[in-house]
């Protein structure tokens, strides 16, 4: 898909108003809701060339990392209601892949074949959440955590790649998925490691001296109190009943020392809520390559899928070696 056509797309439908000016150039109406994306602006004069762009000064080109398309993609997650997305690749293949598996698989001891190669789905499960810590203020946050199901593993640089995405609602593609996919799996990991997020971020809010100094400001006042009423309970010629309420009172104070103590604790433990807010399931077209490996009389396969958007291998599950997802971008 053309870039001009996804911003277009995407305006529309945000209820905006796309109007071409001339070729590559368009004036842009966006809705008041989502003028604070773009610094306050409702009317934007966008560019999709280069050379447009340097005719049109006054207009803002549209590129991969420009800030319209920033904005627009973040809005597009933040306001996520479509569950599936399909990406757009232009063209599935890889030059030379021989060379480039070879590179990737350079710990691999012996003699390296491609045996197959085929187009499948890879897909990409993105869990948008919502924490909020509450201490002495409330912190809110959302974060999002993609994982890659044919692997189930977390994968931060799809997530760092994701504006590079460009994706339909349907597809045009009849690729196959290779794997089983185990949803349940791969939420619990992403929560279990959302809350590790979460909890790394609230220990970092922690004021542990100041925590100790309230500590200790709080039993020495109440440490004092108990002694001062201790001393006055064993004076001679106190009744009985006057002892008992003077040790009513020791015990009374002992409990809202204690209630004190424990709020300066929770404030300092906070509470962490978090809440799944979305998820979205991102296909990409991959190319799967099965391997023929040989050293030393033994033989074995192995499965490579690249990722055009990260422009990477990564391996299989159920594989020997160490090599998934630890090599530089690979040029086409």
């Amino acid at each position: 898909m053309q870039l001009q056509q996804f911003v277009t797309e995407t305006v529309e439908n945000l209820g905006g108003v796309v109007m071409p000016v001339e070729y590559a150039l368009c004036h842009v109406l966006i809705p008041e809701d989502y003028a604070p994306y773009f610094q306050n602006k409702t009317e934007l004069m966008l560019s999709f060339d280069f050379e447009v762009a340097q005719e049109n000064p006054d207009s803002e080109f549209v590129t991969f990392g420009s800030y319209i398309l920033e904005q627009l993609l973040s809005i597009i997650h933040e306001k996520a209601t479509t569950a599936l997305r399909y990406a757009e690749i232009d063209r599935l293949e890889l030059g030379n892949p021989q060379k480039k598996i070879e590179a990737f698989l350079q710990d691999e001891q012996g003699k390296i074949a491609i045996e197959a190669e085929k187009p499948v789905f890879g897909i990409w499960t993105v869990f948008q959440y919502h924490i909020e810590i509450v201490s002495d203020e409330v912190t809110e946050t959302t974060d999002q955590i993609w994982i890659n199901m044919l692997i189930n593993e977390i994968d931060p640089v799809m997530k760092q790649k994701q504006h590079h995405i460009m994706y339909q609602q349907q597809t045009s593609y009849a690729y196959p998925i290779p794997v089983s996919l185990d949803m349940a799996s791969a939420l619990q990991k992403a929560t279990a490691h959302i809350r590790e997020k979460g909890e790394q971020q609230k220990s970092a809010q922690i004021d542990e001296q100041q925590i100790a100094k309230d500590i200790d400001r709080i039993n020495h006042y109440y440490d004092a109190l108990i002694a001062e009423n201790d001393k006055r309970a064993n004076r001679k010629g106190l009744s009985e009943e006057k002892q008992q309420e003077i040790y009513n009172k020791i015990e009374t104070t002992k409990l809202e020392r204690d209630k004190q103590l424990n709020e300066i604790y929770n404030k300092a433990n906070g509470e962490m809520k978090i809440n799944l807010e979305n998820a979205i399931l991102y296909f990409i077209p991959l190319l799967e390559y099965t391997i023929n490996h040989q050293f030393r009389g033994n033989q074995k396969r192995l499965t490579l899928y690249y990722n055009p958007i990260t422009k990477n291998f990564f391996k299989a599950n159920n594989q020997s070696g160490d090599t998934k997802n630890k090599q530089p971008e690979i040029t086409r």
